[in-house]
C-alpha cells in the first residue's frame, strides 16, 4: 500500500488526470439522473387542457449561413468622394496658376545665372591664388639654389618623407649590431 502512495506522490500529473476523470464521471451520472427525474415529472403533469397557457416566446428568425444573401453592394455608400463627378476648376484660378509657374520659372533662371556668376568669381580667385603662390616660389628659389621649399610642406609629403627615410635608412640588422647580445 505504501508503494502505491509513493507512486502517486512521485507522479502528481497522473493524480490530476485521475481526479479529473472521476469528477467528469460523477457529473455525467448526476446529469443522467436529473434527466430521468425531469422525464418522470413530465408524465405527472396535468393534461394539456388544464395547463396554464404561456405567452409565446419571440425568437429571431434563423439565419442560414450556408448560402449568403445576394445583396447589391453600393460603393457610393462606402466611398462617396469616388462616385461624385470631379469638380471643374474655376476659370479664375487657371490664369493665377500660369502666372505663378511663370514667376517660379523666372526665379529659377535668375538663381541659375547668379550661381554661374559666383562660380566664375571663385575660379578667378583660385587662379589668382595659384599665380601668387607660384610667384612666391619663384622668388624664394631665385635667391637660394638649394631651397627645399620646406615652408610649403604638406601632410602627405611629410608622411612620404618618413616612409622613404625608413626604406632608405640603414638596415635593422646593423642597428641591432650596436648592442651586444646577452648570453644566458
Amino acid at each position: 500500500m505504501s508503494g502505491l502512495f509513493d507512486f502517486l506522490f512521485a507522479n502528481p500529473f497522473l493524480v490530476i488526470i485521475l481526479v479529473g476523470g472521476l469528477v467528469s464521471l460523477f457529473s455525467r451520472i448526476g446529469q443522467a439522473t436529473q434527466q430521468q427525474n425531469n422525464r418522470g415529472e413530465e408524465s405527472e403533469q396535468p393534461p394539456v387542457e388544464q395547463r396554464p397557457q404561456r405567452e409565446p416566446v419571440q425568437t429571431q428568425p434563423r439565419v442560414d449561413h450556408r448560402q449568403p444573401k445576394q445583396q447589391e453592394i453600393r460603393w457610393e455608400d462606402y466611398f462617396p468622394q469616388e462616385s461624385a463627378p470631379p469638380a471643374q476648376p474655376k476659370p479664375d484660378i487657371q490664369p493665377a496658376r500660369v502666372e505663378a509657374s511663370e514667376r517660379a520659372l523666372e526665379k529659377t533662371e535668375k538663381l541659375q545665372e547668379r550661381r554661374r556668376q559666383l562660380q566664375e568669381r571663385v575660379n578667378r580667385f583660385k587662379e589668382a591664388e595659384q599665380d601668387l603662390a607660384s610667384k612666391k616660389r619663384d622668388e624664394a628659389n631665385a635667391g637660394d639654389p638649394l631651397d627645399l621649399n620646406l615652408s610649403h610642406l604638406s601632410g602627405k609629403e611629410a608622411m612620404k618623407a618618413v616612409v622613404l627615410a625608413e626604406i632608405l635608412g640603414p638596415p635593422k640588422g646593423r642597428k641591432l649590431a650596436k648592442y651586444p647580445r646577452r648570453q644566458y
